[in-house]
């Protein structure tokens, strides 16, 4: 156990992290840096609301008496504790969970729809068949596989395994009248008494290494019926893939742990949009999942060890079809999961999708895809030739390794204007509430209003005489106070001179994958006629902040287009549609990864980008 007096506390899936003196309560933390949990009972522990989870119990004192009242022996030994019975010892993380929340998270879970044309995997025939007799006693199945071909021309091959257990009561009990399920025009997959053939269902889920959405769709006629979302549970072992990687390499427990969580985040998905639709999930038939490479290794249960050390080998890369009882996911049993393919160790089954929704596989015009998360994914290219290449530049822009940073929840600054006569600070908050604390889209307002401003050089660098009070000097850093405590915020709210510095880190790294690859395509900025931008932060970004500070590309604003939920969309369109699913397999095979650490112009063009906009002001962004 440390020594130290202050400890820091992180509290997730907000990315919030304070310092505290060693021995306060967690509940009073809590409320200290603005967050709030269900404490019905006032944090007298008598209502048990205030759960959190604590992955090491070495970090909080000991469990107390009235937590085990209120706690079973399950949920102490998942690491589930009570805000309001916990006291801080050392530096820990703190996850709350949904349950317990009052406070919720802005999610973008909508992508640009495009038109699809409807021809999905699964089929529902209601069929009636003939009974059995001493002149015809073929099988069961074969009676059924015999009927489908007379009447529908279909050559089916295969029969679910666990169907045949059943099939022979479910065709008594029905009277011979039923309903066949049929996957992808080979496999029966299950079998319903009577005619259920108008409840056809899919859902979509974009695993995200900070959420999890699900999109429930009608397999007749296309159609997206309900929408769900969810922090990604893993958090609570770190908030980077690099860290779920190192975790689930611990060992075969670790990893079958982050599979867990991560089956249990979309069922819990599955479950909302069910519940949203009074959907039945056994008329859930298909699934298609996206997700960077990590969370794909991970939710498949696949050892991601090997993403995590050079030369960052994926286990698999082609599309993977498993039973949903086998992982195990709560639709129908039979179901049939398709985890479309991945690119590379960094460039996953989200880059593939973000290519099906806007298209530039078969398009003319050169174009970027540039997928802003916690890992950044860049593809450049058309129908001749498309590149990809990843780079680490997500964590910044969710709020990570910033002071004051936070994600987009409820009280976090998202938008900031400066005036530059009295630099008068005029922001926005998430849900209009007292601030907390600043997003990414705000830091990228901050630092674009500085410059404006001329309150710092194009170095990043804060200007010595700037004759403004909120410019200000504390423990030896330079930070501006967007918002002072007696101005209603919980506390200064500020930018550092160091948050700064991981703002330059991230754009410079987005800028010298555009130039790398550029470069490897022999093009120029002119050459480029699209730049899509996709991922959450992505769409609530400030355009013309985001070009002034050097991190998009400086090409028209007008052919600079945010598409949303790219990945999510398009798994939808692979959903739907097996013509866009088996596009999304040749996609996987098509593209050429590129690896920037191996590019000898990276350092310089990385070092390049660290200026604002980089470090020839003649020269283009890119």
């Amino acid at each position: 156990m440390s020594h130290r007096k202050f400890v820091i506390i992180t509290f997730e899936p907000y990315g919030i992290k304070s310092k505290f003196e060693k021995g306060t309560r967690l509940l009073d933390a809590l409320k200290a840096v603005g967050l709030t949990v269900r404490s019905e009972c006032g944090g007298r522990g008598t209502c048990g609301k205030c759960r959190i989870i604590i992955k090491d119990s070495s970090e909080i004192g000991d469990v107390t008496e009235i937590e085990k009242e209120r706690l079973s022996k399950f949920e102490l030994d998942s690491g589930f504790r009570l805000a309001c019975c916990s006291s801080v010892v050392d530096n820990v993380t703190v996850f709350i969970p949904e349950e317990s929340r009052t406070t919720t998270r802005k999610f973008l879970i909508e992508g640009t729809e495009k038109r699809v044309v409807v021809d999905p995997a699964i089929r529902k025939l209601y069929v009636t068949l003939n009974k059995p007799s001493l002149s015809d006693v073929r099988s069961d199945v074969q009676r059924l596989l015999d009927f489908l071909k007379d009447a529908y021309g279909l050559e089916i091959t295969r029969v679910d395994y666990s169907l045949s257990k059943s099939l022979s009561e479910i065709l008594r009990k029905a009277e011979w009248k039923v309903t066949v399920i049929i996957w992808n025009n080979n496999e029966i997959i299950s079998l319903e008494p009577g005619d259920t053939s108008n409840e056809v269902y899919g859902v979509a889920i974009d695993i995200g290494t900070s959420k999890i959405l699900g999109y429930l769709s009608n397999l007749i006629n296309g159609d997206l019926i309900n929408v769900g979302s969810l922090e990604n549970p893993q958090v609570i072992h770190g908030e980077d893939v690099i860290s779920r990687i190192s975790f689930a390499s611990q060992g075969e427990c670790s990893l079958k742990e982050m599979q867990k969580l991560a089956v249990e985040g979309v069922n819990a998905v599955v479950r909302q949009v069910c519940e949203k639709s009074r959907c039945i999930p056994e008329h859930i038939y298909e699934m298609t999942v996206v997700g960077n490479t990590a969370m794909h290794h991970l939710f498949l249960g696949i050892q991601p060890k090997y993403l995590g050390t050079s030369p960052y080998v994926p286990v698999v890369s082609g599309p993977i079809n498993v039973k949903a009882r086998e992982l195990p996911i709560c639709v129908n049993p039979s179901a049939n999961i398709h985890v479309l393919p991945i690119i590379a160790g960094f460039v996953g089954a989200d880059a593939v999708a973000d290519i099906i929704l806007t298209g530039i596989h078969k398009s003319s015009r050169l174009s970027f895809v540039i997928d802003i998360g916690t890992n950044t994914e860049i593809i450049l290219g058309d129908k001749r030739e498309m590149i990809a290449c990843s780079c680490a530049s997500g964590p910044a822009f969710e709020g990570a390794h910033i002071k004051c940073g936070m994600k987009a929840v409820a009280g976090a600054i998202e938008r900031i204007q400066i005036k530059p006569e009295n630099h008068e600070v005029k922001y926005q908050t998430v849900g209009n509430t007292k601030p907390v604390g600043i997003c990414g889209s705000a830091i990228v307002d901050g630092i674009a209003n500085f410059l404006k401003c001329q309150l710092i050089e194009r170095n990043g660098i804060f200007v010595e005489h700037s004759h403004t009070p909120r410019l200000r000097t504390r423990n030896g850093e330079k930070e501006f106070v967007l918002v002072f405590r007696d101005e209603g915020a919980t506390r200064d709210i500020v930018i550092t001179q160091k948050d700064i510095e991981q703002i330059q880190l991230a754009k410079a790294a987005i800028y010298a994958g555009c130039y790398i690859l550029m470069k490897r395509m022999r093009v120029k900025p002119e050459d480029i006629k699209n730049v899509f931008v996709a991922g959450a932060f992505g769409n609530y970004i400030n355009l013309d902040n985001a070009k002034l500070i050097g991190m998009l590309p400086d090409i028209q604003t007008k052919n600079i287009k945010f598409v949303g939920n790219a990945a999510g969309t398009g798994a939808r369109m692979t959903l739907i549609s097996r013509k866009h699913r088996r596009i999304a397999s040749s996609i996987g095979r098509k593209i050429d990864y590129v690896e920037l650490a191996l590019d000898s112009d990276f350092e310089k063009e990385f070092t390049s980008a660290m200026f604002f906009p980089n470090k020839d002001p003649t020269r283009s962004i890119l």
